[in-house]
């Protein structure tokens, strides 16, 4: 990825030779006033080609494919190059030192043993042929970076001139629309009202008095997980059952945490790290024996996931039920042998899919609009994550052109399944970011699958990545959490 590439050079530029006080080592071999208009002006034009990239945001185009891959190959081996130099300047350092120590210990005996006559002898450094070498090789990396950059300049404006770019991103409007969304958890499920009345009849209306588990089944992207969010948080369904308890299982399940999860999210129970796994289920039981309970487990990929923690549901004969939800009818059929308590979830109809789209894109009329964005929707197969994250796409933009233009990149694709028109629409959506949110989206790969981040740990994190850009005014925290907000919109 170019941008990640790009952002780490030049926070490398910064830290090494752009800040008010750079280190003495780099100061002492003269590396910055040699070169000082060299890495100002490759720092800049680094910077501005970048950002005219964002601008263009081009999908789909190999030439543009091409373009990104030259310059995240140059952005790592220009850093690649200022690293070592400056490296072997500190290793040169840490030599003359250890040269200076076995001269000084000699230093007592000086009238048996004059130190010139050691057989190590430390070399001279100071001729100014020697202190510039580092700089002018320098220099050579940045002169070298500097005729490569002007070639991909050139490629990206012939690529400009021919006429293929996307929309111009109106970033700007990312605050307002943000005031005008409410929390995922009080969102209307559009189309989903039929398929949430058969969820809550099973958990509290059906006669059945043993434990139930309830699996709801469907694809990635069609709501389950939303679904059971708003039937675990009805008025109705919490006034039924005396304890209700959530934990995520995912592809990549750990036991403990698991176990961990459901068990504070029923009841806080402070420390556990000294508790076994064993001490932890059994906690977990007792809670909720002889309670009517209600139990999601969310995102179960596997029988093993639901082993761990299946035994730990009693049935004490009073209706509880255990709400699971699974990409997999498999899963499904291993955890519940009742098909009646099951659930297959559907796609959207084209009504439904429209409406969806204008909620989350925030528009209520306009027959031009509906022309351009109904073909949109309907290449979204009624898949609710994929017409989410393009009407979020199209809602940062201002005029007819940009939609068409956007459109015309969607249209482009020949894909046929769902799950490749949703890369296709995720794959649009993450191009359209500027850079250093680009960066940013990327970083969250460090996280494990399904776990809350805190906003106050991932800004301290970029920050020390080099991957918030502040002004002299600007706070890092508050300028990372303008990121966070801006990723979010």
């Amino acid at each position: 990825m170019a941008c990640v590439a790009v952002a780490s050079l030049l926070r490398t530029i910064e830290l090494e030779f752009l800040q008010y006080h750079p280190r003495p080592l780099v100061q002492y071999n003269h590396l910055i006033p040699f070169n000082k208009e060299l890495i100002q002006s490759f720092h800049q034009k680094l910077g501005f080609l970048i950002s005219q990239h964002d601008e263009e945001r081009i999908d789909g185009v190999e030439a543009v494919k091409r373009l990104e891959t030259k310059l995240r190959d140059l952005a790592y081996r220009v850093e690649d190059e200022i690293e070592i130099l400056v490296a072997h300047l500190y290793d040169e350092e840490v030599d003359d030192e250890y040269l200076d120590g076995i001269a000084d210990l000699f230093v007592e005996e000086e009238d048996e043993l004059r130190v010139e006559d050691l057989y190590v002898e430390k070399p001279q450094r100071d001729t100014d042929a020697e202190k510039t070498q580092p700089c002018v090789k320098l220099g050579q990396v940045f002169q070298t970076a500097m005729e490569e950059i002007e070639v991909i300049k050139e490629e990206l404006v012939k690529i400009k001139t021919e006429g293929r770019k996307t929309a111009h991103d109106v970033l700007q409007r990312s605050q307002v629309i943000s005031s005008q969304h409410a929390s995922h958890s009080k969102e209307e499920m559009v189309g989903k009202k039929d398929e949430f009345e058969i969820i809550k009849k099973l958990l509290i209306e059906l006669g059945s008095k043993e434990k139930k588990v309830v699996p709801i089944i469907g694809m990635g992207g069609i709501g389950k997980t939303t679904l059971a969010r708003q039937v675990y948080e009805d008025a109705s369904v919490s006034i039924h059952f005396d304890v209700r308890g959530w934990v995520v299982a995912s592809q990549l399940h750990n036991k403990r945490q698991m176990l961990v999860s459901l068990l504070n999210s029923i009841s806080k129970q402070g420390n556990l790290e000294n508790s076994t796994d064993e001490d932890v289920a059994l906690k977990l039981y007792q809670c909720l024996k002889r309670q009517r309970y209600m139990v999601v487990v969310d995102d179960v990929w596997s029988g093993e996931a639901w082993d761990d923690v299946s035994n730990c549901f009693p049935d004490d004969g009073n209706g509880s039920r255990v709400l699971l939800t699974t990409r997999h009818a498999v899963v499904a059929n291993y955890t519940s042998f009742d098909n009646d308590f099951s659930h297959h979830m559907q796609l959207l109809d084209q009504t439904d899919s429209w409406n969806l789209f204008c909620e989350k894109a925030g528009i209520s009329s306009g027959a031009e609009f509906e022309i351009i964005g109904r073909p949109i929707v309907e290449k979204c197969k009624g898949l609710p994550l994929a017409i989410t994250v393009v009407a979020g796409l199209f809602s940062k933009l201002n005029t007819l052109n940009e939609w068409e233009s956007i459109a015309k990149a969607l249209d482009s694709s020949t894909t046929t399944t769902i799950a490749a028109t949703c890369s296709k629409i995720l794959s649009l959506s993450y191009h359209h970011l500027p850079h250093h949110l680009k960066a940013c989206f990327l970083y969250l790969g460090i996280f494990p699958e399904d776990r809350e981040i805190k906003a106050n740990e991932l800004s301290r994190l970029w920050s020390a990545e080099g991957l918030v850009k502040a002004s002299k005014n600007e706070n890092f925290d508050v300028v990372a959490k303008r990121y966070i907000q801006e990723l979010m919109d």
